[in-house]
């Protein structure tokens, strides 16, 4: 059955189309029985925000709530993460086997639900992997139960409307495909031809087999996949790959691979032309040594059908594109999720106040989601992660005497365990509390002496007091716990700094330039060091870590600043019109177009007059805001005003506390500001 489906997708010529799919045919391919209910059912699709690239559509569980679900044809399995597993009371079995993703592989542990509610569709036994690594918890701030895939969605006849936010399930054999519709290969995933079209002079067209994939962003493509459509027109370099298999506690570091990328200007998929798409396609797998599934051929994701409606023929093995005939729409889930809390326990109650708080943050309704969790408080007074949140509210509004009113009584063990210790500390020393931030890091490390975090605290505090040999070794020690030998180089960095090991410290920022070449700041303040002996090797360092990237992942900001430390002003100025037009020229927010603009001009140091203008209309618009602050602070530095800008960094570090680059840049420019007021003052007392 395979290499005859396989053969049908080779003759059948992409984008002409094949004959009907037949309305009843044999099942082909593995798909996982029926459902109890009407031939065709109509369920609404959410998102947690406009234009996002994933789909979601709530299913009722067994328990009678409503669970939130990302649409992943992309998965062959469905997944539950372990809070919903453990409300509803499931025991997960281990199954011995391993489930594959782009980001590494997991353990399955599997439980089945024995009905799952779609509309009025009742689907019956549903597989469930169990609590996997790189499953989100949350599709913006609503809580995510899982994902639903293919044994699933191959109970029936699946028509997705993006445009208008409708999913519609048919039963097999009741509804036609659309008249143009291409072959369809399903053997847990969906693999469908698919001709590819490179913006490139003369384009290049190619076609190959690959899987669609409603979970996916773009467009992927593996191994010779890859080599059959690229031709020589690609960029090279390395990006992190998330997803399925990839666990919250490694450093980011391991999910970096080295990718080719080639701008594709359109696509043949499910008989239509998609065109206008302006995306860059990225090649995996390309040589060297293979990641993700072992039979990835490529994934063609939300960006190709964002305007269409999908059709998934799991039986007839068809798929299909068409235009959308329905009016348009968009389902904003928080809305929906908190009209729907508040029909099913009333307005008034009060244990639903952070829930809807985080719908309110997702709709970026502050004030409310304030007065939320601060009543939440007054009768959950110990509900630290509640506080927290609040915490970063009040910080993100430059509201300070509330951040430290909520996140004071929090026990120093519990600031470790919501991983806000460090913040807290370095929050105490930037108001110049230094034995209240030595008293919480040392209860913290008392009481938590295995976390990493509560080590970085303590040398945060070491190094405030002088101390950055001892601090050193705390970071040290640190790296040890989380088990990376590489971690924590930007604070050693500094410390070693602190310590006039000048050589040290750039020896650390080349490391993290190595591991990181997207990490711009530190390349930035590895430029600030140089001396004339050392510009040729950082110059060397800074394209090395530049020509590992792709084009569009260069932070062009820091080049800008780095060639500005250089002396190179022609090619930063340069650079810093490339950047505006990249990176600011299409951002609708005035007042985030104005501080890229001014960022941009003050690395380069350039114009410092409208710079300083843009900046500040920002800020009034805005409000206080780290981001701004900190490129205020540059700006001033780029006029020569040391105390203003000292003042600017300080205030931005306040705002983000556990920051290192907003803490380095505050230190820095302080310890400027100190070296010209004293040259100040020795010029006042020289004799005249």
């Amino acid at each position: 059955m395979r290499s005859a489906i396989l053969l049908a997708l080779a003759l059948c010529t992409v984008g002409v189309g094949c004959a009907k799919p037949p309305l009843k045919t044999a099942v082909q391919g593995r798909t996982h029985g029926t459902y109890t209910g009407p031939d065709e059912v109509t369920v609404d699709l959410v998102r947690p925000s406009e234009g996002g690239p994933r789909i979601y559509v709530q299913a009722r569980l067994p328990d009678g709530e409503l669970g939130l679900f990302m649409i992943d044809t992309g998965a062959d399995v469905s997944v539950l993460s372990e809070e919903t597993a453990l409300r509803l009371g499931l025991e997960p079995e281990d199954t011995g086997r391993e489930l594959a993703g782009l980001a590494g592989t997991s353990p399955l542990r599997r439980a089945v639900l024995p009905e799952l509610l779609l509309g009025d569709a009742s689907v019956a036994n549903v597989e469930f992997a169990v609590g996997v690594p790189g499953v989100p918890t949350t599709a913006g701030w609503m809580p995510q139960d899982g994902i639903l895939g293919n044994n699933v969605w191959s109970r029936f006849l699946v028509e997705i409307d993006y445009p208008a936010d409708t999913l519609v399930l048919h039963r097999p054999g009741t509804q036609k495909m659309p008249r143009r519709w291409m072959p369809m290969f399903y053997d847990g995933f969906v693999n469908t031809p698919i001709e590819v079209v490179t913006d490139a002079d003369p384009p290049h067209h190619s076609q190959v087999i690959i899987k669609i994939d409603t979970g996916a962003s773009g467009l992927i493509l593996s191994g010779t996949n890859g080599a059959a459509v690229f031709d020589n027109d690609y960029s090279e370099g390395v990006e992190p790959i998330y997803g399925i298999g990839g666990s919250d506690d490694l450093p980011a570091s391991q999910f970096l691979r080295t990718t080719r990328r080639v701008p594709v200007s359109s696509v043949m998929l499910g008989g239509v032309d998609v065109d206008g798409l302006d995306i860059q396609a990225r090649w995996i797998n390309f040589e060297g040594v293979r990641f993700g599934p072992q039979n990835l051929q490529g994934l063609a994701g939300h960006d190709l059908m964002a305007d269409h409606v999908a059709w998934f023929d799991y039986q007839g093995s068809a798929f299909a594109l068409t235009n959308s005939k329905r009016k348009p729409r968009l389902i904003d889930g928080h809305v929906l999720m908190l009209e729907q809390d508040i029909d099913k326990y009333g307005a008034d109650d009060k244990e639903r106040l952070v829930m809807r708080a985080k719908l309110h943050i997702g709709l970026e309704d502050y004030d409310t989601a304030i007065a939320m969790l601060s009543e939440h408080l007054q009768n959950h007074a110990d509900d630290h992660e509640t506080r927290v949140l609040l915490t970063h509210l009040y910080r993100s509004r430059g509201d300070l005497d509330n951040a430290w009113t909520t996140i004071e009584p929090i026990e120093p063990g519990a600031l470790v365990d919501e991983r806000e210790i460090v913040a807290a500390v370095n929050g105490l020393l930037l108001e110049n509390r230094p034995e209240d931030a030595r008293t919480l890091a040392e209860q913290a490390l008392s009481v938590r002496p295995d976390e990493g975090l509560a080590h970085v605290a303590l040398a945060d505090v070491l190094l405030a007091e002088g101390h950055s040999a001892q601090a050193n070794g705390e970071l040290l020690i640190a790296a040890q716990l989380v088990q990376n030998p590489d971690g924590f180089l930007d604070r050693r960095a500094r410390t070693a700094m602190a310590s006039d090991d000048r050589y040290g410290a750039m020896a650390h920022l080349r490391k993290m330039l190595q591991i990181y070449p997207f990490r711009g700041p530190f390349m930035w303040f590895y430029a600030l060091m140089l001396e004339d002996t050392d510009k040729a090797t950082f110059q060397t360092d800074m394209e090395h870590a530049m020509e590992r990237l792709h084009p569009f992942q260069r932070p062009l900001d820091f080049q800008v600043a780095s060639h500005h430390v250089l002396g190179n002003q022609e090619l930063a100025l340069e650079m810093m019109q490339h950047g505006i037009d990249r990176d600011c020229a299409d951002v609708e927010d005035e007042p985030l177009k104005n501080n890229c603009i001014a960022w941009y001009s003050a690395l380069a140091g350039h114009d410092s007059e409208e710079s300083l203008r843009l900046v500040e209309s920002a800020l009034e618009a805005k409000g206080d805001r780290s981001d701004f602050l900190d490129t205020k602070a540059v700006v001033h530095l780029t006029r020569g005003e040391f105390e203003e800008a000292h003042r600017a960094a300080v205030a931005a570090a306040r705002l983000s506390p556990d920051d290192v680059y907003m803490l380095w840049q505050a230190e820095r420019i302080g310890q400027m500001a100190a070296a010209r007021s004293e040259v100040g003052k020795n010029d006042e007392a020289a004799p005249r």
